[in-house]
């Protein structure tokens, strides 16, 4: 995948955490009584992995909804690129380089894996409708550039052998992969990942993290993700943020985190190794 898009990719040697990207600052989330999101503040930097930790019901999923635009918070405001908003709807946050994989996996079950990571690169299209649909002139060689670059994804991925097979087939594990596909398909400069290596056996989760770090390193890609694996955690991330029922517990390098009392008394649990 080294050769996707030199112009915009930055080489691995540029990997050095840079400034500030992404600036939440004092967000608040209520659903009717319920407060998801209580106040609550952090940075992500250039090139970094971040990971968003906490018990189930914590707020970490409502935290990437808000970052790209799927939940609206009633205070508080994000600051991206050094544009702050209050609010934003998806479709914009991934025009400006904001992509993400889910929780539950939401890929087209009938389509392809080829196909899946195209859907992708439907923001890069440019080309009328019409002639997109004739598959003529311009638009033809449009969509011929597109598949190559996703080809390319397909190959850093590994996962020629399932190109052409239904994803409704495949293991959940490869259902992961062909999702987190489809989001570098969209060139992000910040990725969000829910939960990505969640229900995975040990050797998919190996895979699984080595392609976040190549993505984190080789691309420059800055990676927020949300992880239970506390192993996980502790290996690839640059930093750690703690939520804990809405509110922010901690925020630091992976050791101080992990020796924090409230964490451990919260999340990590007494005794934990």
């Amino acid at each position: 995948m080294a050769a996707l898009d030199q112009a915009e990719t930055p080489d691995a040697d540029t990997r050095e955490i840079g400034d500030v990207l992404l600036r939440v600052d004092r967000i608040s989330l209520y659903f009717g009584g319920v407060r998801a999101l209580n106040n609550i503040s952090f940075e992500v930097r250039e090139h970094e992995i971040l990971a968003i930790i906490g018990p189930n019901g914590a707020g970490k999923s409502s935290m990437l909804n808000v970052i790209n635009g799927f939940y609206h918070p009633q205070e508080g405001t994000i600051t991206y690129r050094g544009k702050t908003r209050s609010r934003m709807r998806p479709y914009q946050a991934a025009a400006q380089g904001i992509a993400r994989t889910f929780q539950n996996i939401a890929l087209f079950k009938g389509m392809s894996t080829l196909d899946n990571i195209m859907t992708g690169r439907l923001l890069k299209m440019h080309q009328p409708f019409w002639m997109q649909a004739l598959y003529w002139g311009p638009a033809q060689r449009e969509e011929i550039e597109h598949r190559k670059f996703c080809e390319e994804i397909i190959d850093f991925l590994e996962i020629q052998h399932i190109r052409k097979t239904p994803v409704g087939r495949l293991p959940y594990g490869l259902q992961k992969r062909v999702e987190l596909g489809r989001a570098l398909a969209a060139q992000p400069t910040l990725l969000l990942l829910d939960e990505p290596m969640a229900g995975m056996n040990v050797e998919e989760k190996e895979d699984m993290c080595r392609f976040i770090l190549d993505i984190n390193e080789e691309f420059g890609t800055t990676i927020a993700l949300i992880e239970h694996d506390m192993g996980v955690v502790m290996d690839i991330s640059d930093r750690v943020v703690v939520l804990d029922y809405g509110r922010k517990l901690a925020d630091g390098p992976p050791d101080s985190v992990r020796s924090d009392p409230a964490v451990v008394s919260a999340y990590l649990g007494v005794g934990h190794d």
